[in-house]
């Protein structure tokens, strides 16, 4: 089955949590859209494979060789020294960790590895004008591109937000500085938060505005907003929009609904089951 569409539709964010939520399996792909050259050579085909729920590797290429690659390109281990020991495996456990228990890798490689896959190119995908994304849930898992390590979607989604330089196409989906938070779960998150994002968080009580926030955290109102749309992003908040004298007709707040007035209960997973059930190829 595969499930198609375009990131105007559905933030990478919000597929990060359709996918862990849903403890999904399978290869989500991303293209860009009318990205300039420079930008679409560095992300253009970018593959994130997931196995119940976690991202297990990513790469660039479906030919199985990144990782391959990218040992060899640290100078840590011969693609004849890897051919050979692959020989006497079974190719049904993960590259890294068969490496690892060979004497081959350490952990600390590991580690560097999966960064290297995963968290330093997805902040790049966040802020593609326009991509179109494939998930393909039939997609068996591609051992040779893996390191036998796994990352929560939302915990990287979260790191990568905090690594945006330019949020240029990130504006238009920030919350107002009119609209407050609102807490959706109980207890503490579930994610490592950096100290403003926990004092933004803190606020999320439904009440107290994004502008307001920033005048008693003495921060730029944009800076909340950045960080109100990471929570958001990450599904711990929901955007409160509240009618002023500036708006009379009903809004659609992004990843919510339409509201007259009073606050705007976020259904996020429902209306993206239904996008994404309509859009399921067989």
């Amino acid at each position: 089955m595969k499930i198609t569409g375009y990131l105007s539709e559905f933030s990478l964010g919000e597929l990060f949590r359709f996918l862990q939520e849903g403890q999904k399996s399978g290869c989500l792909s991303i293209q860009p859209v009318g990205e300039p050259v420079q930008l679409k050579e560095e992300v253009e085909n970018f593959y994130i494979f997931l196995q119940h729920g976690k991202i297990v590797a990513a790469a660039n290429r479906l030919d199985h060789q990144g990782l391959r690659t990218l040992i060899g390109h640290r100078g840590w281990l011969r693609a004849a020294t890897i051919e050979h020991l692959l020989r006497l495996s079974a190719n049904k456990e993960p590259l890294g960790l068969y490496l690892k228990i060979q004497g081959a890798l350490t952990t600390e490689q590991l580690k560097l590895l999966f960064k290297q896959q995963v968290l330093t190119p997805i902040p790049k995908l966040f802020t593609l004008e326009e991509g179109y994304f494939t998930f393909d849930d039939g997609y068996p898992p591609p051992y040779a591109e893996m390191t036998g390590l796994v990352a929560s979607p939302q915990q990287v989604a979260l790191s990568g937000l905090r690594l945006v330089n330019s949020w240029s196409n990130l504006i238009e989906k920030l919350p107002l500085p009119t609209s407050t938070l609102m807490s959706t779960i109980r207890g503490n998150p579930p994610y490592q938060l950096t100290s403003l994002e926990w004092q933004v968080w803190e606020y999320a009580n439904g009440t107290t505005t994004i502008s307001d926030i920033a005048a008693v955290l003495r921060q730029p109102p944009l800076e909340i907003q950045k960080v109100g749309f990471c929570l958001i992003t990450v599904g711990i908040v929901e955007e409160v929009f509240t009618i002023n004298e500036r708006y009379s007709e009903p809004v659609l707040v992004p990843g919510g609904e339409s509201a007259e007035g009073g606050q705007l209960s976020q259904s996020f997973l429902n209306s993206l089951l239904s996008f994404l059930q309509s859009k399921v190829r067989t």
